[in-house]
């Protein structure tokens, strides 16, 4: 269902209690994922750690020090990535002053000596541990989720309940979005309406390795980037949590091969895996709804869409999750406006 096949009215709900979404307390939505949590043990080797991941279909995972007691971090995908270019790649530079942490994770993984998932966590300084507690609001989560963090550790005293990530969220409010009028309003609005379109693409061609591919997500900040084909129109996209087909068997010769020759291999491991092909639609046009690109995401478990300006033409802009919680999250919103 799209945002625009919602009712808009409370008149066409009688009886229904309309209440704001951001007012729900993070255990309505732990008990709402049915999710299995899942910790890394702090002294581990990362090679684990991203096997954990890989095993439980994750993206990210809390770090328990057993020697603190306590969880010193997250761990994902990026870190991963991280690892794997500090050691392969010797003209990655680590900027002067940098912690005691990241001097002896470079120093073991150029050495190849093991490198713990305590050590490795959040060593890329974007997936930081963030905790609230079960009662905790939603509107203190999308604020937080608004500023670039992607999941929070729900608490009860000391004890770990749950995760709740921007997907985790954003199902929520688009599952129920009958519910929640003054969502609605927002999603029935174009992303060209809503100024979602005054992005930089991060975009390489289809015959750049996937090393170098890597290498422009840390040089230029992001987790994603589109890859084209000759005419400039996006042919595929490429993640950091892609680097896991990498690590499953240890196939590091696929750091070499082309972009284009990296996914068709991804399609064909995820074809035998579930019987069938996977060719997802990566692209919006910006004429689209927002609930429209929100739907987009949420039905390929997607973290941003491209936006183009004609079908089959070249990227525009990209949405992301923590986009959509800047546009509907109201104190930003009326801060912006």
């Amino acid at each position: 269902m799209s945002a625009t096949d919602a009712p808009t009215t409370l008149t066409e709900h009688e009886g229904l209690e309309f209440h704001k979404w951001y007012n729900i307390p993070c255990s309505e939505l732990l008990s709402d994922a049915h999710q299995d949590l899942v910790v890394i043990p702090g002294d581990i080797p990362v090679e684990a750690a991203c096997e954990l991941l890989i095993k439980n279909g994750i993206s990210s995972a809390p770090v328990y020090d057993k020697e603190s007691d306590s969880y010193v971090g997250m761990f994902d995908y990026r870190d991963v990535v991280t690892y794997v270019l500090v050691g392969l790649s010797k003209d990655l530079v680590i900027e002067e002053g940098a912690s005691v942490e990241l001097q002896e994770f470079v120093r073991r993984a150029r050495e190849h000596q093991p490198v713990s998932a305590k050590l490795a966590a959040d060593i890329s300084n974007k997936n930081p541990y963030y905790s609230v507690m079960e009662e905790t609001h939603l509107l203190q989560v999308a604020e937080i989720f608004a500023s670039s963090i992607h999941r929070i550790a729900v608490m009860n005293d000391k004890k770990l309940r749950g995760i709740v990530s921007q997907s985790t969220v954003l199902q929520y409010v688009y599952k129920n979005i009958a519910k929640f009028p003054d969502v609605q309003v927002f999603f029935a609005k174009t992303i060209k309406e809503l100024g979602l379109g005054n992005k930089t693409i991060v975009s390489v061609d289809s015959s750049t390795t996937v090393l170098e591919a890597l290498k422009t997500m840390v040089k230029n900040d992001v987790s994603s980037l589109a890859i084209l084909n000759s005419t400039g129109s996006i042919v595929a996209n490429l993640s950091m949590s892609d680097i896991k087909w990498v690590m499953r068997s240890f196939k590091f010769n696929l750091l070499w091969q082309t972009c284009l020759h990296f996914v068709s291999f991804i399609d064909s491991e995820q074809g035998i895996m579930d019987g069938r092909d996977k060719l997802p639609v990566f692209d919006v046009l910006e004429t689209s709804t927002l609930g429209y690109a929100v739907g987009k995401m949420m039905a390929t478990r997607a973290h941003r869409v491209w936006v183009v300006d004609r079908p089959m033409g070249p990227p525009i802009s990209v949405v992301t999750l923590t986009d959509v919680f800047r546009v509907i999250t109201p104190k930003l919103r009326d801060e912006k406006v």
